[in-house]
């Protein structure tokens, strides 16, 4: 009476154009891996993702999670950007056999198009921008805007193309506090590239900075500032300030 049901399996699309580079990086134990064919790993307005415990990627990113999971947890963390992924190893295992597994792992999860960041936390990242939005900004907020303009046009760039980034946490008594991530943050020329270059960028064109302070990842947790975008910086910004480091 009834024509014969027959079940179906569902196999994702896999993605064949996928081709994934790595690059060195200042800090020996990290490498850059840029996924070609995957399109943005991260939404435009997104800033790069550190994820360095299994607990924080139950949080952030399923790919962070088994990037992590690899050889008995020997990947310390995962730095994911905008076109590439900073995957940091342990110091006492070696590329040749961490690298491999790195590779099928990001293979795997990108060729089935599944997402880098997980929906709810993308979502939460998505809503803080709205509450930024919503409020008035003080002159205060407006030169936290300025310094955080400055890192993201002038400063970010290169610390990207290392496979690392930097996070504005605050500015507090004149000292402006940092987070390097991903392969800057345990390179040794990350002190240098703080003083030498972030530091003396921001107090040439800001007066009001006198310092540079990096954030260790075992410091007391220091709450990130949020602040409003301010269009009447836009121009200057962009247009008018010197070439990057």
């Amino acid at each position: 009476m009834f024509a014969k049901l027959r079940s179906r399996t569902i196999i994702p699309r896999l993605n064949r154009s996928l081709f994934i580079q790595t690059q060195s990086t200042p800090n020996d134990h990290a490498l850059k891996f840029v996924p070609s064919g995957a399109g943005p790993l991260l939404p435009a307005d997104v800033p790069g993702i550190e994820v360095d415990s299994v607990k924080d990627a139950l949080v952030k990113s399923d790919l962070a999670f088994k990037l992590l999971s690899i050889n008995d947890k020997k990947i310390s963390s995962v730095l994911i950007g905008s076109d590439f992924i900073t995957v940091e190893k342990s110091p006492n295992l070696d590329w040749a056999i961490l690298k491999p597994q790195v590779f099928t792992t990001l293979t795997e999860h990108l060729s089935m198009g599944m997402p880098v960041l997980k929906e709810e936390f993308l979502n939460s990242l998505k809503n803080k921008d709205k509450i930024k939005e919503d409020e008035e900004m003080t002159e205060e907020e407006e030169l936290l805007m300025l310094i955080n303009e400055l890192i993201q046009t002038r400063i970010r760039p290169a610390i990207l193309e290392d496979g690392g980034d930097v996070i504005f946490l605050k500015f507090e008594d004149g000292l402006v506090y940092l987070k390097l991530v991903g392969a800057c943050k345990s390179c040794g020329s990350s002190e240098i590239t703080l003083k030498n270059g972030i530091e003396d960028m921001l107090k040439y064109y800001i007066d009001e900075v006198k310092g540079v302070v990096g954030v260790k990842d075992e410091d007391p947790e220091i709450e990130i500032e949020t602040t409003k975008p301010v269009k009447k910086f836009d121009k200057i910004v962009v247009d008018e300030l010197p070439p990057s480091l």
